[in-house]
């Protein structure tokens, strides 16, 4: 009789086995991350890309830890970037590293960006032809030097068109006709990256304005939603 009941214990436990790991694989495991600088630049990096060595000093390039203008809500922090484009393009990012995922999946990365802008939606403006673009990759985006000039690591594409590892989530017009700081929202929709992780576990994810206009641009990141959702 106990062997009986020692092997319908058996048969229970296997079967429950059986069941949570049906389960597990049934689910897309999410993961969430919410950038919001409440206290620091959570890790984010901030560089610049496609420029002359020559033009380095002229880009002044600066990325720190910054309230929103006033005009939006200066209680609330913002990761600030501004540049000036001297030469012919400009790629200026920000880019962080995500750990801790499985090397064997590939993950759907998608974003929603929160930024503070004051260029106005108006034809042919600066802010029409200054793209932010969203992405992730394998491999960290950094810049290479080659004959002086700066080109970039990442699949990005043209500055008006979507690249492998990263897309146009849209341009950094304010959404009125006036130069006024407002806060608008730019989201990947359907335009999320594939990317499959290193053999660690590790993407690098990346967030850019990309132009060719010769301007200074100053933009406020309030906030940077990226969602990883397992394959």
């Amino acid at each position: 009789m106990k062997k009986y009941l020692t092997w319908a214990k058996l048969v229970l436990l296997l079967s429950l086995y059986g069941c949570s790991a049906e389960k597990r694989n049934d689910v897309n495991p999410v993961r969430t991350m919410i950038s919001e600088f409440d206290t620091d630049t959570e890790d984010w990096i901030g560089d610049y890309a496609l420029y002359n060595i020559k033009d380095t000093t002229k880009i002044a390039f600066l990325m720190e830890r910054d309230s929103l203008p006033a005009a939006i809500d200066s209680l609330k922090s913002s990761l600030r970037m501004e540049a000036t484009n001297t030469g012919d393009s400009i790629f200026l990012f920000i880019k962080k590293k995500i750990v801790g995922l499985n090397p064997e999946k590939t993950y759907n990365v998608s974003f929603d960006i929160n930024i503070g802008t004051n260029y106005p939606d108006l034809d042919n403006a600066t802010g029409r032809k200054v793209n932010l673009k969203a992405g992730a990759s394998q491999n960290e985006p950094v810049k290479l030097l080659k004959s002086g000039y700066y080109n970039l690591s990442v699949k990005k594409g043209f500055w008006n068109v979507d690249g492998s590892e990263m897309a146009i989530l849209g341009n950094i017009t304010n959404g009125i006709g006036r130069a006024v700081y407002q806060l608008v929202n730019r989201n990947s929709s359907s335009k999320n990256i594939l990317v499959k992780p290193d053999a660690q576990g590790v993407i690098w994810v990346c967030v850019g304005e990309d132009t060719q206009e010769k301007v200074k641009t100053v933009l406020y990141y309030d906030n940077i939603k990226v969602v990883l959702t397992e394959q």
